[in-house]
C-alpha cells in the first residue's frame, strides 16, 4: 500500500479537534489500517475525543494480534473494535464533567487483496475516484444529509446550511453506537480518499478531481487539497487521507 496523509487546523480553528492515523503495513492483525476521526465536545473535549478514539481502536487491535482476519470476519472485528472504542470513550466522559458529552465521528478502512472495508460513524467521508469520476463510498450521518435524502433540501442547498456540521451519530456520546459497514472492489488506477467535513464542506467534486489529475505524487495531492481547503476558507479542522496500493502498480 502506498499512502499520503495531512492534518491541518484550518484557518479559523484554535484547537485541531481532527486526528488520523496511517499504517500501510500490517498492524496488529489488521494487514494496514486507516483512520480519520473529528472530535466534538466543549473545552478541549474534542480534540481528546478524536485522539482516544484513535488510540483506543490500535490499542484494540494490538491486543488482538493472534486472530487471523480474512474476508469473513474482518467486518465483525471492525464492529467489535469500534463497540469497544465507543465505551473507553463514553466510560471517560461518564467519569469527568469537563468531558462530559464528548464524541467523534470514526471512519476506518482495510484493504485486503483488490478489497477494502469501511467502518463508518459521523460526516468523515470515503470517496473512490477513478479517471474523471469520484464517488462517495459513505453516507454521512448528517441532519442536513437526512433532508437531502428525503428531498427537503438540494445536495447544493445542504453546502451552505447553517445545519450542516450537525451529526446524528458519533462514537462516545451513547452507550452504544450504530456502525455502517461497507465494502467494495479496487480497480486499478484508482485513488481512494478519506476526509473530515472539514475538507468535503470546503471543495466542490470537480475541484478534487482536479487537483488528483493535476498531482502526480500522493504527497503533493493531499498539500494541494489543504491548500485548496484553507484557500477557500478554511472554516474547520481539515483531514486528508489518500491511499493507492493495489499489486502490480
Amino acid at each position: 500500500m502506498i499512502s499520503a496523509g495531512k492534518c491541518h487546523v484550518g484557518k479559523h480553528r484554535e484547537n485541531n479537534e481532527d486526528a488520523i492515523f496511517i499504517s500501510d503495513s500490517s498492524f496488529g492483525c489488521l494487514p494496514n489500517i486507516y483512520i480519520v476521526a473529528d472530535g466534538m465536545g466543549g473545552h478541549k473535549a474534542g480534540e481528546y475525543a478524536s485522539f482516544l478514539a484513535i488510540q483506543s481502536f490500535c490499542n484494540y487491535v494490538k491486543d488482538h494480534s493472534s486472530n487471523e482476519i480474512s474476508h469473513e470476519n474482518i467486518k465483525t472485528f471492525l464492529l467489535e473494535a469500534i463497540a469497544y472504542t465507543n465505551n473507553v470513550i463514553y466510560q471517560k466522559a461518564m467519569e469527568n464533567e469537563l468531558l462530559k458529552g464528548m464524541g467523534t465521528t470514526f471512519l476506518v478502512s482495510v484493504f485486503i487483496d483488490e478489497d477494502i472495508y469501511i467502518a463508518h460513524v459521523g460526516d468523515s467521508r470515503l470517496y473512490i475516484i477513478q479517471n474523471d469520476i469520484i464517488k462517495q463510498l459513505t453516507i454521512d450521518h448528517s441532519f442536513v444529509e437526512e433532508m437531502v435524502r428525503q428531498g427537503t433540501i438540494s445536495e447544493k442547498e445542504a453546502r451552505n446550511h447553517p445545519n450542516r456540521n450537525a451529526i446524528t451519530r458519533a462514537v462516545g456520546t451513547n452507550p452504544k453506537v450504530e456502525v455502517d459497514i461497507y465494502n467494495s472492489k479496487i480497480e486499478e488506477n484508482s485513488f481512494v480518499l478519506m476526509c473530515s467535513d472539514g475538507l468535503s464542506n470546503m471543495l466542490k467534486e470537480e475541484e478534487i478531481i482536479h487537483i488528483f489529475k493535476n498531482n502526480g505524487d500522493l504527497e503533493n495531492i493531499a498539500q494541494s487539497l489543504v491548500d485548496r481547503a484553507n484557500e477557500n476558507g478554511g472554516l474547520d479542522n481539515i483531514s486528508v487521507i489518500i491511499i493507492r496500493g493495489l499489486k502490480g502498480r
